[in-house]
């Protein structure tokens, strides 16, 4: 009877820290894992793919090309001020980014909007709606509607969400419909290297002055 006692109050100890496990602004339902995006640029396809752990707190893009293109593939981690560092680790280069608001969605920032935490204040306002479900990538998700602000516009935003992450996203405006889908989705253990800077590589500051008005993101 003592050992049953015991056995039980070690299981009770047990599930209690599997469901204190994510810590309670985790934008994520899963601990860690990889997500392969596909987006079409004109014609042609890029792939993304985001390493994720600690629920989604560390996140890391690594993509072929950088934003003005001939940066060969680099590595985009956010730190805790969600302002991004992107790594180049074959020419041993980093380059810190001021965090641009709203833009987690679509860049290597961490999401504006937590889908893990949708409180009905979030939901008013930023007018989401619930869809109904989806399969995408092989997971279940649910399907939302939203109105964002991105550079001063408002814009219509379609979104798919499993477990407070985004599998796949679609926007209208004036040039037109633009997104990306998840191709492929892996609940894995993630290197912790890949959330850090390698030692020894200096982070240099952008200079966004040359990019005029987007400074004052």
């Amino acid at each position: 009877m003592k050992k049953m006692f015991l056995a039980a109050a070690l299981l009770a100890v047990v599930s209690l820290a599997n469901a204190q496990g994510a810590p309670a602004d985790a934008p994520y339902g899963v601990k860690s894992g990889v997500i392969t995006m596909s987006m079409d640029m004109m014609g042609n396809e890029m792939i993304t793919e985001t390493y994720f752990d600690n629920y989604g707190l560390k996140t890391a893009q690594v993509s072929e090309g950088g934003f003005m293109g001939g940066e060969g593939k680099t590595r985009t981690i956010t730190d805790k001020d969600g302002a991004q560092i992107r790594i180049n680790d074959a020419e041993k280069t980093a380059t810190k980014m001021p965090a641009f608001g709203g833009m987690g969605g679509f860049g290597g920032g961490r999401a504006q909007i937590n889908w893990n935490n949708l409180t009905d204040q979030v939901k008013k306002d930023n007018n989401i709606k619930e869809l109904g479900k989806e399969t995408i990538a092989g997971v279940e998700c649910t399907k939302y509607s939203m109105t964002m602000d991105m550079m001063g516009q408002s814009m219509e935003q379609t979104v798919w969400i499993y477990k407070g992450i985004q599998l796949k996203n679609e926007m209208n405006s004036d040039m037109g419909t633009f997104g990306s889908t998840c191709k492929k989705f892996e609940e894995k253990a993630v290197d912790a290297a890949m959330f850090e800077v390698p030692a020894g590589v200096k982070v240099e500051e952008m200079d966004m002055s040359q990019f005029g008005g987007f400074g004052g993101f």
